[in-house]
């Protein structure tokens, strides 16, 4: 008996056969394009402490050799290591378009303070981590002296994002100091007082009052005579002349 042939499963067989065949034929030709531009974005707009020619100059150093380059011997893997490796890099994305162009999208690391010490002078990012000064820019940050224990760093480092993040701090706080007992006095910009903060708990609470005791006190003339106030009673703000 003679099996009749389905004619509509043989077309798509074929069709099937042929896509693949493009789609190996298009990897093929995409692999074989040389790179013709790098596309450098950075993505943080607020930080300036990398340039896209730095980032670039990067790139090319992950490059097998100095002549053209071919989509195929790339290995974006590697590009993205070296990019994260930078001190002032958080993260990276590298990839290649159709057209043959390497992209690379930067975060960089945001600075929170900068710590001035025995041990030297270095920003303090976001996770609490080292960050080396640069000679690009200087971010507006607070200073921070004294030594903070290792066991401290999360809770401090919670602390700084807290002004970072908050306007008014952010305008107002303008240093931190760190006592041997790990207690802190901050220093604001407007006034001579001193800030005993105290240690590092109910931070948040501790800044609410003393945003409250701010607004409170904008139409006191006695404002601008205290020399200290003291935010380590959560349940109230006490001021010395």
């Amino acid at each position: 008996m003679i099996k009749k042939i389905n004619w509509f499963d043989v077309f798509l067989a074929l069709v099937i056969a042929a896509l693949f065949a493009l789609v190996a034929f298009a990897n093929q030709r995409n692999n074989a394009r040389y790179i013709e531009q790098i596309d450098v974005k950075l993505l943080s707009s607020n930080n300036h402490f990398i340039t896209q020619e730095m980032v670039e100059k990067s790139i090319i150093q992950t490059f097998p050799r100095d002549s053209k380059i071919v989509n195929s011997e790339l290995n974006l893997k590697k590009i993205e290591d070296k990019l994260n490796k930078h001190p002032m890099i958080a993260k990276s994305e590298v990839f290649v378009d159709v057209d043959g162009k390497l992209h690379a999208q930067v975060t960089q690391k945001k600075a929170m303070a900068r710590v001035m010490n025995g041990t030297g002078s270095f920003y303090i990012d976001e996770n609490g981590n080292k960050m080396p000064l640069s000679n690009q820019f200087s971010a507006h940050v607070p200073v921070v002296y004294g030594e903070l224990k290792p066991k401290n760093k999360k809770v401090f480092s919670d602390l700084l994002n807290t002004i970072s993040n908050d306007e008014f701090l952010k305008t107002t706080i303008t240093g931190i100091k760190i006592n041997p007992d790990q207690s802190l006095i901050l220093t604001v910009r407007d006034y001579n007082y001193m800030i005993e903060f105290g240690y590092l708990k109910e931070i948040e609470k501790k800044f609410d009052n003393y945003k409250a005791f701010v607004h409170y006190s904008k139409n006191d003339t006695l404002i601008g005579y205290y020399k200290n106030v003291n935010l380590r009673f959560t349940e109230q703000v006490v001021c010395t002349k």
